[in-house]
């Protein structure tokens, strides 16, 4: 089991950014977030426990 950083956009774009733990989570979403920060357009974000190997297959 992992988390993952799941980031939409309002024309529905999807991006899942997944995380060992949420302090690797945690860690990386300063920089992600001064990214979003920065756009035009609203993101909504959500933090989700994932299957890890799970989300290797689907890849």
């Amino acid at each position: 089991m992992g988390y993952a950083l799941l980031m939409r956009t309002s024309d529905g774009e999807e991006a899942v950014n997944p995380f060992r733990s949420l302090e690797d989570l945690l860690a990386a979403a300063k920089p992600i977030l001064r990214t979003a920060a920065r756009s035009p357009e609203p993101i909504w974000f959500s933090i989700q426990q994932v299957d890890l190997d799970a989300l290797d297959e689907d890849a």
